[in-house]
């Protein structure tokens, strides 16, 4: 059993996890944040489609 909290930061087991821990999480934190950007734009997009744009056939008639 370690004798303080400071050897037992040292153990290289433990500094292994821990990084290893904080590159996934990283990674997985990376990795989520660019799949909602991808689903926002597609979001958008399918929005787009489905706004009439102006053309002849969607603009009402001008008064005269």
């Amino acid at each position: 059993m370690p004798s303080s909290i400071s050897s037992f930061d040292q153990d290289p087991l433990t500094l292994y996890s821990k990084t290893l821990h904080d590159y996934t999480l990283h990674l997985w934190t990376e990795s989520r944040r660019v799949a909602e950007e991808k689903a926002k734009r597609k979001l958008a997009r399918m929005e787009e489609e489905t706004t009439p744009r102006n053309s002849p056939t969607t603009q009402r008639p001008r008064s005269p």
